[in-house]
């Protein structure tokens, strides 16, 4: 019962937030403020990444995972309650999508790892690596059908009405996380990982309890450590990093690979519209082949999770991503965006489920918050500046040289990275 809450809390949130990006996207190409105006509130919704990354990872390290979820999904709920209710106030003061994109991304750079981070209190340890694939299944399945969905809203709804919808979606998933009961685990000072907790003490009390445990259980007055400075905690999180080279090089794919989501976010929905002529719902209609790419992607990664030499899948896989990349616009055919957007999902899948299933297993428990919420970064940062620059770009040169020229940077990537990452080509 508690993984079937557990997954409904997961999959009502992810497809909230996913249809929120997507949704207020589209919502600021409606309006005429300046040239890639949608560009630069994408980029807001992923600037509080790398500001905060550090802290809500301590935070997840540090309190119970459950409650820094629930807290900080409130922001998200928060955002699509305020731009439901109030619409017309920013469709008359753009600008003030602004501040309303960080605030939701601030609940993001919690909520995203936060949810990864839980799944190790409500899920046996044994089958850790099955359920965080699982998990992030759900998470770009929800992300791939969001176009549909929300062309499928907008048909018949306003605007106000489908932002409304998503704030219930956040808040029946914020009710349900509540609901959890979580198997409390504390992290425990292993020789692999005792150069990165050296200051980390775990004392029993009288009762053989440990003082973390105490503290939680109210048995004595919580006595937190300060919050460390940024560049504390980049350093154990860079020092992990060092001493693992296929960690370090799983979080490089991360920021290669998702660079080609950003122009996929932002500039592909424009093309569809404006170059292909498409509605709402036909527009949703083509970029949600993505939807079924990736679940097809991360059901090949459950079903050979089990195979050795999952590095080598990785950057093979990131190399036919970006050969597929090179196939959305060349054809000015809605058939052919949509099969290379299929496509460009299977292998999207994969990459999104190994890379923290592969993050998950190495890295130490005491870490773990940290090195999730840098790997969010990686994964959710990129495209926002890969998104703002492609629609910069787009606006001076169009869809079809900004795809190609991009495609073509994203190829010479991956076939570097084949070549160079002897590490995590032979594990």
């Amino acid at each position: 019962m508690n993984q079937i809450i557990f997954y409904l809390a997961f999959a009502f949130g992810t497809f909230a937030s996913s249809c929120f990006l997507y949704s207020i996207v589209i919502f600021t190409q409606t309006l005429t403020v300046v040239k890639g105006f949608s560009g630069i509130v994408f980029f807001f919704l992923f600037l509080p990444f790398p500001l905060f990354f550090l802290y809500t990872g301590y935070l997840l390290d540090r309190y119970s995972k459950k409650w820094v979820v629930v807290c900080f999904q409130f922001f998200l709920f928060l955002s699509a309650l305020l731009l439901g209710a109030f619409t017309n106030l920013f469709e008359a003061y753009p600008y003030l999508l602004l501040p309303l994109a960080f605030l939701n991304g601030i609940g993001m750079t919690t909520v995203l790892p936060g949810r990864m981070a839980l799944l190790r209190e409500v899920m046996e340890s044994h089958k850790l690596v099955f359920h965080t694939i699982a998990g992030n299944l759900l998470l770009i399945f929800s992300f791939g059908m969001s176009p549909l969905a929300v062309g499928w809203i907008r048909e018949f709804e306003s605007y106000s009405q489908l932002f409304l919808v998503l704030a219930g979606f956040h808040a029946v998933s914020m009710f349900a996380f509540t609901m959890l009961t979580s198997k409390t685990k504390y992290p425990q000072v292993h020789s692999k990982s005792e150069s990165f907790n050296s200051n980390v003490s775990i004392e029993n009390d009288e009762s053989g309890h440990t003082k973390e445990e105490a503290n939680r259980e109210g048995k004595i007055p919580f006595q937190s450590n300060p919050i460390p400075s940024l560049a504390g905690s980049l350093k154990l999180v860079l020092g992990f990093l060092k001493e693992d080279p296929v960690s370090r090089q799983v979080m490089w794919i991360a920021v290669f690979s998702m660079l080609a989501l950003g122009p996929i976010q932002v500039v592909l929905p424009q093309y569809v519209k404006q170059e292909l002529g498409l509605g709402e719902l036909a527009r949703g209609s083509v970029l949600v082949f993505l939807g079924p790419g990736l679940f097809l992607g991360g059901i090949l990664t459950i079903l050979f999770h089990h195979l050795e030499r999952k590095g080598l899948v990785l950057l093979s896989v990131f190399v036919c991503s970006s050969v597929f990349f090179l196939g959305f616009i060349p054809f000015y055919e809605a058939k052919a965006t949509s099969f290379f957007l299929f496509c460009f999902g299977v292998s999207g899948g994969v990459l999104s489920s190994l890379m923290p299933a592969i993050l998950q297993k190495r890295a130490d428990d005491g870490l773990r918050g940290r090195i999730l919420s840098l790997y969010t970064v990686c994964f959710q940062f990129t495209p926002a500046v890969s998104g703002f620059f492609a629609s910069v770009v787009r606006d001076h040169t169009g869809s079809f040289w900004t795809f190609m020229g991009l495609g073509l940077g994203f190829l010479l990537i991956s076939l570097f990275s084949f070549l160079r990452y002897t590490e995590l080509r032979e594990s």
